[in-house]
C-alpha cells in the first residue's frame, strides 16, 4: 500500500463514526481503480477533514478552560442574551484580553501568543466560546 493510501485510510479510522461516514464512497471509489498510478492520485485528492473547533458552552457566569494554545486559534464567542463579558486570562491568571458583545450575538479575537487560557464569562444568558484555526 502506497504512503497516501495508508494515510487516507489513518484518517478515515481516526475519524469518529458519524465524520468518516462522508468520506466512505470517496475510499471506496479509490480503492476500485485498479492501476497504482491512477489510485495514488484518487487518494490524494481526497480532502482532508477540517480541523475540528473545542467548544465550551454555558450559561450565567462561568470557566471555560484552561486550553493550551501551541500556534495562532481563533476564538470566537456568542451570547445568547442581552448581557456577555468575558477575559481572556493567560496561565498566571492575569487578563490578556476583554471581550464583550452587547446583546445576543457573536464576536471573535486571535490569540496569537503559545500558552496556557482560560475565558472567565459574565453572562445573563447561554454563551458558547470556540477555538479553531484562523
Amino acid at each position: 500500500m502506497t504512503r497516501s493510501a495508508t494515510l487516507a485510510l489513518a484518517v478515515a479510522a481516526a475519524l469518529p463514526p458519524f465524520a468518516a461516514q462522508p468520506f466512505q464512497p470517496a475510499f471506496a471509489a479509490c480503492r476500485a481503480v485498479q492501476a497504482a498510478k491512477a489510485r495514488l492520485a484518487c487518494y490524494d485528492a481526497l480532502p482532508l477533514p477540517e480541523a475540528e473547533a473545542t467548544t465550551f458552552r454555558g450559561a450565567g457566569s462561568g470557566m471555560a478552560g484552561p486550553f493550551q494554545v501551541t500556534g495562532p486559534q481563533m476564538m470566537r464567542f456568542h451570547s445568547d442574551d442581552a448581557i456577555f463579558v468575558a477575559y481572556l486570562l493567560d496561565g498566571e491568571g492575569q487578563v490578556v484580553q476583554n471581550l464583550h458583545h452587547g446583546g445576543a450575538g457573536e464576536g471573535a479575537f486571535l490569540i496569537e501568543t503559545p500558552g496556557t487560557y482560560r475565558v472567565q464569562v459574565n453572562a445573563s444568558g447561554g454563551w458558547r466560546v470556540m477555538l479553531s484555526p484562523p
